[in-house]
């Protein structure tokens, strides 16, 4: 995990909503066409408690979030590190985000983890402007 891209430390000039624009109606072709999206790791087909699925969330998992927190924040600014911010037990615990958790369990398949991050970025963005 990138300490630079804790949810937690930004200020509120850095995710105010009439400071950064954001069309979410794009989002979706936005994220997919970033570096991280050509390369979604694919979580490995065991239990949950397997060891070798932590490993894989260590080695590949969360390299791939940070990488992909990296580029929403060069292409988007850094208000987009919030995407992440999960209400409970994932990357940054305690946050207003639902849609995404942690890579063990919101990476699958490209697809579908594609559309979580959007989901997410959106959702993050939603409760920015609610809160504005």
């Amino acid at each position: 995990m990138i300490v630079a891209h804790f949810p937690g430390s930004l200020s509120w000039d850095e995710v105010d909503p009439a400071r950064h624009p954001f069309d979410a109606a794009a989002a979706e072709r936005v994220v997919r066409s970033l570096g991280p999206a050509r390369r979604v790791p694919r979580r490995p087909d065991v239990h949950i408690v397997d060891p070798a699925l932590y490993a894989w969330c260590r080695e590949k998992g969360e390299p791939w979030a940070d990488a992909m927190s990296h580029a929403l924040v060069e292409h988007y600014g850094r208000w987009t590190i919030g995407w992440r911010w999960s209400h409970d037990e994932g990357d940054f615990d305690g946050g207003p985000v639902g849609t995404w958790c942690c890579p063990r369990d919101s990476i699958t398949t490209p697809e579908e983890t594609l559309d979580g991050v959007v989901a997410a970025l959106c959702e993050w963005r939603e409760w920015l402007e609610r809160l504005a």
